[in-house]
């Protein structure tokens, strides 16, 4: 008879990740959407601590907004992280169109602002955005990208927060192209490693030209062949491979935080649970706290 855990989970279907040893050097931090995992927050923290996570996700836009916490209700949240022995890893702020997009665009900025203030004041470090595809260089659409990620770090650096740009199908060199001219604070890549599948990219391909800058990563699997763009799996079930993935992070040096997170599916708290425990299989003596 399969074994099942006590929130009826069955363990047999929990892909196995043989531990790669030489990541006792790095030091990795989990995290999970709180988002995902429950419509309550309180009942998130409590999901997040059971599934052995070192943080959590917040996000600003909608979840954990500026205008519901507060200061007396961000320092209770900063507490029960506390008392759960959890961290606020990062921070997502979800983006309705374009960061160039011209209709509203004030409105947007403001909006952003508004959010890495209060990320910072939330003692979160990272925040991951999308900004929209990137523009091809020498056109006054790059360069008012350029210029809207300087000023945007400009502040972000000012409260202690890093911006975490999630790609939209660019390639490394346009990536790096356009951080290269971001001059004022601190700016990386949220590497979310299912959208490069869906976007044909290979993901060892891109980690590697992206050294350096990788300062967030998304852990999500995907396949291709499901239709013409393929869809999200679960962790271990996609195309990804995940062996060669923890090997680089570790050329990499790579000590930030890997958000496990499912946005698709039936179980997505099953496919998150599972995800956690092969991960934490996987990173074995890298896991920071080890």
């Amino acid at each position: 008879m399969e074994q099942e855990d006590a929130a009826g989970y069955d363990r047999a279907r929990i892909p196995f990740f043989p531990a790669v040893k030489m990541l006792s050097v790095m030091r990795i931090h989990l995290s999970v959407p709180t988002a995902a995992l429950h419509s309550d927050l309180r009942q998130s923290l409590r999901l997040a601590m059971q599934l052995g996570v070192h943080g959590v996700q917040f996000d600003l836009r909608s979840e954990v907004t500026p205008g519901r916490f507060g200061e007396t209700a961000r320092r209770q949240l900063l507490h029960e992280l506390s008392e759960r022995g959890l961290t606020a890893g990062s921070a997502h702020f979800p983006l309705r169109s374009p960061l160039t997009e011209q209709d509203r665009q004030e409105e947007r900025l403001a909006a952003l602002r508004q959010a890495i203030e209060f990320a910072g004041r939330l003692k979160i470090r990272r925040m991951t955005i999308r900004p929209g595809t990137v523009p091809e260089s020498e056109t006054p659409e790059h360069a008012l990208l350029a210029g809207l990620l300087n000023e945007l770090a400009l502040g972000a650096n000012h409260h202690g927060v890093t911006l975490c740009l999630i790609p939209s199908g660019d390639s490394a060199e346009t990536l790096k192209q356009l951080l290269n001219q971001v001059k004022s604070g601190p700016v990386s890549v949220d590497a979310d490693l299912a959208s490069w599948v869906l976007a044909g990219q290979s993901v060892t391909e891109e980690l590697r030209a992206l050294f350096g800058w990788i300062g967030h990563l998304e852990a999500r699997d995907a396949a291709r062949g499901y239709g013409s763009r393929g869809q999200e799996t679960p962790i271990g079930r996609g195309e990804i491979d995940w062996d060669e993935v923890a090997g680089l992070l570790n050329e990499m040096a790579f000590t930030g935080w890997v958000n496990v997170s499912r946005r698709e599916g039936a179980d997505r708290f099953g496919d998150i649970q599972r995800g956690v425990q092969s991960l934490q299989n996987l990173f074995a003596g890298g896991l920071a706290g080890a």
